[in-house]
């Protein structure tokens, strides 16, 4: 069986191919010779028209120019396979002609994959509108979908190679990775924290602002040892946290090393609100006071919670 008729075969017998593929064999379908690619291209045309995504995919993933047509006409419909149409386009090149619409598939997509198929569009577009959009998707329910609005903001910003180590690995030395780490986080108030902070930070850099102005740049580690202490005490509950050698650390590596405390807030941990009243970590009472509203916390912990925020609070 030729590759054509391979790929026919699977247009023919959508039941065959894995739920999470997309498209149909690409490498196979990169593979054609001429006469046979014009003829699968047609054969993807035509499918597509009727709403068939796979083929919609294949043709963006082949850079199919002669399907541009019949994309940006269903890019613009309210059919189900317009936001798959979309994410073609942005394959062509052509996104910039419908990201206002890629935007809102970003924000209010019911379904999380295609939130999440729009939110790594948009870096790749670029612009006002896309940023705009990332932004308000820091704030999305889903775990995953802040994260890639994370990620798509440092691509829209070229941030990755200012937050990295000379090794090209990234450390949780910079604001833009702590932030990245409140984003994370199953305690509503860090959460807050990160998408206002975050938020903050791209339109300081959007009103052109540089990122040395803003020193938001990798720096080394201040204190490797102590971190690697404090890691060990996280998971050992007989250990103290080292209070007083937290408490001569400044800037992101002070917070960092508090925050890495009060996520073990996730964890009921008990020593964490004490260990954070000592410190003067202020900055995580709305954490502390959510914990102790929780059913799940107990009176206990409740108790000392209510205290702690009691201390931290002017």
């Amino acid at each position: 069986m030729s590759s054509l008729d391979q790929l026919l075969h699977q247009m023919s017998n959508l039941s065959e191919l894995a739920w999470n593929e997309e498209t149909y064999d690409l490498a196979l379908a990169r593979g054609l010779s001429d006469a046979d690619r014009a003829a699968f291209v047609t054969k993807l045309i035509e499918t597509a028209r009727v709403g068939d995504t796979h083929a919609i995919l294949t043709l963006g993933h082949l850079h199919a120019t002669e399907a541009l047509a019949v994309l940006q006409a269903a890019a613009r419909t309210q059919d189900p396979w317009a936001p798959t149409a979309r994410r073609a386009l942005v394959l062509l090149g052509h996104g910039a002609e419908v990201v206002q619409d890629v935007a809102n598939d970003a924000i209010h997509a019911p379904a999380q994959m295609a939130r999440v198929a729009a939110v790594m569009d948009l870096p790749k577009i670029g612009g006002a509108v896309a940023i705009a959009a990332l932004e308000q998707a820091l704030a999305d329910d889903d775990y995953a979908v802040r994260m890639l609005a994370w990620d798509g903001l440092v691509e829209a910003f070229d941030l990755l190679r200012l937050i990295q180590n000379p090794e090209g690995k990234r450390e949780l030395t910079t604001e833009v990775e702590l932030l990245r780490v409140l984003l994370a986080s199953d305690i509503a108030a860090f959460v807050k924290m990160g998408i206002d902070e975050m938020r903050a930070l791209t339109r300081r850099l959007q009103a052109g602002a540089t990122p040395q102005s803003l020193g938001i740049a990798w720096t080394p580690n201040p204190a490797p040892e102590l971190f690697t202490k404090i890691r060990l005490a996280l998971f050992d509950l007989d250990a103290t946290f080292p209070v007083d050698e937290i408490a001569r650390l400044a800037g992101v590596a002070r917070r960092s090393a508090e925050l890495m405390i009060a996520l073990r807030l996730d964890k009921q941990d008990p020593r964490a609100p004490e260990a954070l009243v000592r410190l003067g970590a202020a900055w995580t009472a709305p954490a502390l006071e959510e914990v102790a509203a929780s059913p799940a916390t107990s009176p206990e912990l409740r108790d000392q919670l209510t205290h702690s925020v009691r201390a931290l609070k002017p």
